[in-house]
């Protein structure tokens, strides 16, 4: 009797301290801005549309409107964002490139201000959650000797969009900047240097700043910076500097680049097989650091690109996908497809119907 009172007590005992376990975890970790960010779930980025730029090298007289299908894409359209909504789909990132679309004091043109906002409503009027950001803007290129150059026209720009947009409501999400580097350099796709990652860091704080004093919803909304590159390794994450609010952080990671992104690397995935063992293990530790330098903290993350490129391993695609985001949903971080209509493209945006119905239903499962 007494070794089975003994028995209940220890039962008892565990059942409390899990229960206490599961109490913190939901204090700690799920925060407003951690669950916020759990509802935004699944989303794909209409990439090479709105983010085309260097048209007018080619033909000066081209018109704003001209450039969304410079790079080969279909004028974005209603029903491209109905069949993202009906796939399951939650989130829609829209990059945007402004650069050609401003005067020399970095005005933007009313038409470009118009054709943004345009696909905005559209995506909302599908009630997904839309991430804006600015894009391949080649004068952010980080010459740490042109930061104020570059903070005052970076603080402009996004007076100008905070301000149109100030009364939207929390499902438009701003992202600051997309992979800040200091492009041809031995820097430009590493962890960057101590310097580097402060110039980011100065600009991300610059975002924050500039988008709270333009008042009405920005005051509360949610933000997204970046580290250096967007980069998902460890010292670049690790430098990253968040403020306090409703803060995201992006990190871009196809990994690995073997598999996502080199053309004549390998084109089979095996999480458990020699060859991939390692990098299987590589994609686990990377997402275990992101819990552990963000997550843990309360600040949510969101892999704003990930992919892998078409080399005719349909099967071995998503078995990667399927791995990846095993590994992302253990620790919460949502996954944000990047289509650019070529050789990661999984929609037809001309069609409306899936590329690659397998992947989608992989990405939104």
């Amino acid at each position: 009797m007494k070794k089975s009172k003994v028995t209940v007590t220890a039962v008892l005992l565990s059942l409390f301290i899990i229960t206490l376990v599961i109490i913190w975890r939901i204090f700690i970790y799920e925060t407003p801005q951690i669950k916020f960010v759990k509802n935004m779930g699944a989303g794909i980025n209409i990439g090479n549309s709105l983010d085309s730029h260097g048209l007018r090298e080619y033909h000066p007289e081209a018109s704003d409107l001209d450039f969304e299908t410079f790079w080969g894409n279909q004028e974005i359209t209603e029903e491209l964002f109905v069949m993202i909504k009906e796939a399951g789909f939650s989130t829609v990132r829209i990059p945007v490139t402004w650069q050609d679309h401003m005067d020399e004091s970095g005005l933007v043109s009313e038409e470009w201000m118009a054709r943004v906002q345009e696909v905005v409503d559209m995506a909302l009027k599908q009630d997904l959650y839309v991430i804006l950001n600015t894009h391949h803007e080649e004068w952010m290129n980080l010459e740490t000797d042109r930061l104020d150059e570059i903070a005052e026209r970076f603080a402009f720009l996004w007076t100008q969009i905070a301000e149109n947009f100030s009364e939207y409501d929390e499902r438009l999400v701003f992202e600051g900047m997309n992979e800040p580097r200091l492009r041809d350099s031995e820097h430009e796709w590493t962890e960057g240097t101590e310097e580097l990652r402060d110039m980011v860091n100065q600009l991300n704080e610059v975002f924050v700043d500039t988008v709270r004093s333009t008042g009405g919803a920005n005051e509360e909304r949610y933000l997204v910076i970046c580290p250096y590159a967007t980069n998902h390794v460890e010292e670049a994450m690790v430098d990253l500097e968040v403020p306090k609010g409703n803060i995201i952080v992006s990190i871009h990671m196809y990994s690995p680049y073997v598999f996502c992104q080199k053309e004549d690397g390998i084109a089979t995935w095996d999480a458990s097989d020699s060859e991939c063992a390692g990098y299987a293990e590589d994609i686990v530790m990377h997402f275990n650091n992101m819990k552990e330098l963000f997550i843990k903290k309360g600040v949510p993350v969101i892999i704003t690109e990930f992919g892998c490129t078409d080399k005719d391993n349909l099967d071995s695609r998503i078995e990667w996908i399927e791995f990846y985001k095993e590994q992302a949903d253990s620790v919460g971080i949502p996954c944000v497809w990047w289509d650019n209509g070529s050789n990661y493209q999984i929609m037809d945006r001309e069609s409306f119907e899936w590329t690659y119905p397998e992947i989608k239903d992989a990405l939104v499962e």
